[in-house]
């Protein structure tokens, strides 16, 4: 008896060259690929925005899509957005498929329609199963859509010629149409043919741009998903979020082709207020910084750090306060406000600053060593607050928490987290920043701006 064709659902278009065309092998590989990507466990509440994630053959690259797709496990988004970049074919915006969802091996996907026609209508993308017919970066995501979000509904984009503004219109209206924004996946490989030596640094690059925010200088020869990926930091729903680097490689690592090497990289971003580090990252970090004054001391110099001894959340870059108590006083407190290098070297440098090269302090002494607690603050990227009065601003600031950057006109001051042990209210805190900046404490202007960065902070047993 013939099968009647399913002309409501889009057929697989790569199984069996991606991915395993038989549904059990196909369950199985990719169980196999979110074991090898680690267990996934975030800190509570950290379910993260968006991931960066590789669509290249399982065999390359399905472990990395696997460490993407495991950030999200503790998350239960109800819609989640798969942007990926045309390889096959020329258009021009960004295409949605006329099917009602995807027919895979095994199980079905379905299409939020809602939300795909709401973007029609808006006229930020179309209709155009061209675009879908014969492409992968949406289909290789979704089997570890379906393994560990089987209730979620997907929006499937494929951007072709279309500005980065067009994009992050798409994003902002998908964050904005609902009460929980939805999961958004960025689909992408980064280099292509280069040599592995040549790859390495390429892609190095490509984590800064990532990790540092300058979409602008993303290219589709950093990652061919390059739209995808500078048209989600240039929403207003992507800015100031916290990025953490989740894992990298190369082909070469599979083929042994050091000659023409594509390479993948997986990465999670966090809202600007969560917490993302787990506790063996945490210690990884005080450790390194307990290690670095104690080689200092008996050294005289800051101590090498290699880097690849690290795990990839310390690899990434990153912005640290290091902060030095001796018998519950400062003794020490020096850091960055934006991330320039990896993280783990960022806390060396600073933690060397905080003991022999802050102005306030005589430098440390190898007898006040076993006196020292250190108290690390991992700064995120700064974002615009949104408000209509003074009140409403003040409802939204977290004491202890909150970092603030205040601008109007050709004023400006910030804050760091920790001003709130001298200022501990909003109110007060709110006013030492206009102060600072040269401002009346009671300003108040429709011109004023704030931004706000947050710090997860962590420190040793008060016994260290």
């Amino acid at each position: 008896m013939k099968t009647e064709a399913r002309t409501d659902m889009r057929l697989p278009a790569v199984a069996g060259r991606f991915y395993p065309s038989d549904p059990e092998e196909l369950r199985r590989q990719v169980e196999t690929c979110l074991t090898r990507s680690g267990d996934g466990a975030r800190p509570p509440g950290a379910g993260p925005r968006a991931v960066i994630s590789p669509h290249a053959g399982y065999a390359f690259s399905g472990w990395l899509t696997g460490a993407a797709w495991q950030a999200t496990a503790q998350a239960r988004p109800e819609t989640i957005v798969i942007l990926s970049p045309s390889h096959r074919h020329a258009f021009d915006g960004v295409a949605l498929p006329a099917q009602q969802g995807y027919a895979m091996p095994g199980f079905d996907v379905p299409v939020d329609g809602a939300a795909a026609g709401a973007l029609v209508q808006a006229g930020l993308a179309h209709v155009e199963d061209a675009a879908h017919d014969n492409e992968h970066g949406i289909e290789t995501q979704l089997a570890f859509l379906h393994h560990l979000h089987p209730q979620a509904k997907l929006v499937p984009l494929v951007i072709g010629r279309c500005k980065t503004e067009r994009v992050a219109a798409i994003i902002d209206h998908l964050a904005t149409q609902a009460d929980t924004p939805p999961l958004f996946v960025l689909s992408s490989d980064l280099n292509h043919f280069l040599t592995r030596q040549a790859a390495e640094a390429h892609d190095l690059e490509t984590a800064r741009l990532i990790e540092t925010g300058d979409y602008a200088a993303l290219t589709p020869a950093h990652a061919c998903g390059a739209q995808a990926l500078r048209g989600f930091l240039a929403s207003r729903h992507g800015q100031g979020q916290r990025v953490q680097r989740l894992a990298m490689a190369s082909s070469a690592e599979v083929t042994g082709d050091d000659s023409r090497t594509v390479g993948y990289g997986a990465w999670a971003f966090f809202h600007t207020t969560d917490e993302v580090f787990l506790p063996p990252h945490r210690a990884g970090l005080l450790t390194a910084a307990r290690q670095t004054l104690a080689s200092r001391l008996k050294k005289g110099k800051t101590p090498d750090v290699n880097i690849d001894s690290f795990a990839p959340p310390l690899r990434g870059h990153g912005a640290a306060f290091v902060t030095l108590q001796k018998e519950g006083r400062l003794r020490g407190c020096i850091g960055s406000l934006r991330a320039h290098q990896p993280l783990i070297r960022d806390v060396v440098e600073n933690t060397v600053k905080s003991g022999f090269n802050d102005p306030r302090f005589r430098p440390l002494e190898v007898d006040e060593m076993t006196t020292i607690r250190i108290k690390i603050a991992v700064l995120s990227p700064s974002a615009p607050m949104q408000f209509e009065s003074e009140a409403a601003l003040l409802d939204q600031i977290v004491p202890e928490r909150d970092g603030l950057i205040l601008s109007d006109q050709d004023k400006r001051g910030v804050f760091l987290p920790m001003v709130w042990e001298s200022l501990p209210t909003p109110e007060a805190f709110l006013n030492g920043l206009k102060v600072k900046a040269g401002l009346p404490k009671d300003h108040w202007s429709e011109t004023l701006q704030i931004h706000r960065f947050c710090a997860e902070s962590f420190a040793e047993p008060d016994s260290a």
